[in-house]
């Protein structure tokens, strides 16, 4: 083969780079120093990074930040685009110490460790696991339903809410895991008077934290942590108490975020997240009547079926402070609730101011 045809099989010269996308960014120089805890989230909020809007008008999934790109289509999904809607302070430190105290039921529990008990026992156990169980399927259910609409420029509390998504499916695991554990079976299906409720709040996010966080998330820890004290053996008591770190961190961001947003958002907003909840009261009577829960509990703080009735007096103040607890929060977070507010039902759960 000639030189002349070899040239003109040759492939044609690299175009010379034109590099315009290294003059495309907002703030070049920016050095991020790792922290005592590493290089995190918070660590990594300098310069523009830590600027947070009031509102996100970026409908992209570009991240708070980067350098927009023209004719990126919108993507009408972000309803929630401003901070008031789904801010908390505490979200990215919550995010590091989610992911540092994960944890695995099947290898953090020592299974073979909880010991056999007698059936009516066992049976209030696995009763308690699986309406704790369906609570954290519920709450991976609603968190699933408001973090697609919730806008990048606010990625921290993104973040920290797939961890809360995912702490609550562990929470299914674990405690599907103990139900079938000893005894060997499911209980009953919760009635699930307040769980539709959670699922079709579409007042907004903050709305639905109310009842998330207040209103579930009270009883919830009420449980894991009563669940903790009569356990009766260490391994039901690990169980017991790794849930409830986890549900204390996502209670400290609901609380947090309904405070910041009431905060920003002022007395008329907190007057009608109040009027909301009175539908949401009668949600709460019938999940204080349901007997299935409660007699179940009744055995365990008992002990036994043969102690139930004293089972039923702890019952009684896991009751009352399920009610003061929620009211307490309600009052922290600006919402200007008290017991008189009450239906007469719950009222009755209360001591007698008289």
């Amino acid at each position: 083969m000639s030189l002349s045809e070899e040239q003109e099989q040759a492939p044609p010269p690299r175009p010379k780079p034109k590099l315009d996308w290294m003059e495309d960014c907002h703030e070049w120089g920016v050095k991020v120093e790792p922290g005592p805890h590493g290089l995190t989230m918070g660590a990594i909020n300098t310069g523009i990074y830590g600027e947070i809007p009031e509102v996100w008008d970026e409908m992209t999934r570009m991240p708070r930040g980067a350098y927009p790109v023209e004719g990126v289509p919108r993507i009408d999904l972000y309803s929630l685009n401003a901070k008031a809607e789904m801010w908390a302070d505490n979200a990215a430190d919550l995010y590091e110490e989610a992911v540092q105290r994960r944890w695995d039921p099947k290898v953090d529990i020592d299974w073979e460790a909880i010991p056999a008990r007698p059936r009516a026992v066992e049976l209030a156990m696995s009763q308690l696991c699986t309406e704790l169980g369906q609570q954290a399927a519920i709450e991976v259910e609603v968190l699933g339903q408001w973090l697609y609409r919730m806008c990048y420029g606010y990625h921290e509390v993104k973040n920290f809410l797939a961890t809360e998504a995912f702490d609550a499916a562990r929470h299914t695991e674990a405690f599907r895991r103990r139900a079938v554990h000893g005894g060997g079976v499911l209980g009953l299906e919760n009635a699930g008077a307040l769980n539709r409720r959670l699922l079709e709040i579409r007042g907004g996010w903050t709305e639905a934290a109310v009842g998330l966080y207040i209103m579930r998330g009270t009883l919830t820890l009420l449980l894991y942590r009563y669940g903790e004290a009569y356990a009766g053996n260490a391994a039901d008591q690990k169980l017991f108490r790794l849930a409830l770190q986890d549900k204390a961190r996502h209670m400290a961001y609901g609380i947090t975020h309904l405070k910041y947003a009431i905060d920003h958002k002022g007395s008329g907003y907190a007057l009608g997240l109040k009027k909301g909840l009175s539908a949401v009261d009668y949600e709460l009577v019938k999940e204080l009547q349901d007997p299935v829960l409660w007699e179940a509990l009744a055995i365990l703080f008992g002990g036994g079926l043969e102690h139930i009735e004293a089972g039923m007096a702890v019952v009684n103040r896991v009751k009352q402070a399920y009610l003061e607890q929620s009211l307490q929060r309600l009052q922290a977070v600006g919402i200007d609730k008290s017991a008189s507010d009450l239906l007469p039902a719950l009222q009755a759960y209360l001591p007698s101011s008289e």
